[in-house]
């Protein structure tokens, strides 16, 4: 059984409350954070984007074909890296080819911490992976 908080996979949960965050923190007018945080633009970029493309691919629930799975994955987080540098210009911060280009990266490093991960807990014999299926009926039993 899938672990859930009010019928909801634990996954989507995360991926709920991480993007919006996300969503919040990259739209605050560039004074009111950039003056408080020491660190390269463009490795907070590659971090945050880290985080949503694994979350995005871990929510998306997994049946038969997951390289389907990671492709939409991929493509959901592709382009609202493209939304998100563009909706920026509104709140006065610019849209950049170089922040487009880090969070590019870091779909790449998410995704890639994910298959790998994946594949780990699975050659380990987990079974966190497989679908929410009841148990096969004895048939000596129903006699």
């Amino acid at each position: 059984m899938k672990a859930t908080v009010y019928g909801l996979r634990w996954a989507v949960v995360l991926l709920s409350a991480y993007w919006i965050l996300l969503f919040i923190g990259t739209h605050i007018p560039p004074n009111a954070v950039m003056s408080q945080i020491r660190a390269n633009d463009k490795f907070l970029h590659a971090g945050a984007f880290t985080g949503l493309s694994f979350l995005v691919a871990w929510a998306i629930p997994t049946k038969r074909n997951r390289w389907i799975n990671v492709a939409v994955a991929i493509a959901v987080c592709v382009a609202y890296a493209a939304i998100d540098e563009l909706l920026q210009i509104p709140v006065g911060r610019t849209a950049d080819w170089y922040d487009f280009a880090a969070d590019l990266i870091g779909v790449v490093m998410g995704i890639s911490i994910y298959v790998l991960g994946r594949a780990m807990i699975l050659a380990a014999g987990w079974k966190i992976f497989e679908p929410d299926t009841p148990a096969p009926l004895d048939p000596e039993l129903d006699a």
